[in-house]
């Protein structure tokens, strides 16, 4: 398989839409070939950002290849960061496909030149992300909206939506019995979906419209969730997401397959914009 612009030191430039357009058309080979499974992980460095106090947030994401193969890499030789700490709150279950703006790893104001480098092995092949603070790699709220949403994204006033866990952040339960996870979302109504409201046109990658998306972060074994919706919908045309109810409080049924630590991620997301909420579960046997 020939593959172009993307190597073991990735720099993805997210300033323009186009760029990213060009670095997601290129990681497929010259034939067009698709796996299910059996294929490495690409660590993303989306870019950055400045923080009110001085300090930087630098925003990974990833490139799992597989189209239908879930990874799990736990912290450790096959899954660091570099220099200094190893753990820097990086997902170790990796979803299929592109998943982008997937967490921050905060530095402080004197970062300077430095470089953050996160190395993930999968299927035997070894490949890293590299962030420093490039000027042309700053992004914003703006720039986050167009690369989620595709096809462009409407610069208007919008705040990202907020949530709470009702039950709190960490939880215990035994393997085998449910645990049911209560979280309120709310948003201030933009962007604005009508006419054709939280549908996904040709094109586009994430549906508009609020909704609370939960996803598997960390653990060992497997996680399921009824009601379950997709944190991108990219895959599934005309997608339309679930409507929330009034107070915006939705329950949520979780069941672990294994005992272990696990981080399951809530996310209230607008179809521009995310926020995100983990809770820590110690599943015992």
């Amino acid at each position: 398989m020939l593959q172009c612009c993307v190597g073991s030191d990735v720099r993805v430039w997210v300033r323009s839409f186009w760029s990213v357009v060009f670095v997601f058309t290129c990681v497929l080979s010259v034939h067009g070939q698709t796996y299910r499974s059996g294929q490495n992980l690409q660590p993303v460095f989306e870019g950055w950002e400045k923080n009110t106090d001085g300090s930087f947030d630098m925003v990974f994401g990833y490139l799992n290849r597989n189209y239908e193969e879930h990874l799990n890499i736990e912290i450790g030789a096959d899954n660091h960061f570099g220099p200094g700490d190893t753990d820097r709150g990086q997902p170790t279950f990796f979803y299929p496909r592109r998943q982008r703006f997937s967490f921050r790893v905060r530095v402080p104001a004197d970062w300077g030149d430095k470089e953050l480098i996160w190395k993930v092995t999968a299927h035997g092949r070894t490949d890293q992300a590299v962030g420093w603070l490039v000027p042309e790699q700053i992004i914003d709220d703006q720039v986050i909206a167009m690369n989620r949403s595709g096809g462009g994204a409407q610069d208007i006033q919008n705040s990202p939506p907020t949530i709470t866990i009702v039950e709190g952040s960490d939880r215990v339960v035994k393997v085998g019995v449910p645990l049911t996870v209560t979280a309120v979302i709310r948003d201030d109504g933009m962007p604005d979906t009508r006419p054709a409201r939280q549908s996904r046109p040709p094109g586009r990658r994430n549906a508009l419209g609020l909704r609370l998306a939960w996803i598997q972060y960390r653990g060992p074994g497997q996680v399921t969730f009824d009601p379950w919706t997709p944190p991108m919908a990219d895959h599934v045309p005309g997608w339309m997401p679930p409507p929330v109810p009034e107070d915006g409080r939705t329950v949520t049924v979780v069941r672990f397959s294994e005992p272990g630590v696990y981080v399951v991620r809530g996310m209230a997301d607008d179809g521009y914009l995310y926020t995100a909420e983990d809770v820590t579960v110690t599943v015992t046997p």
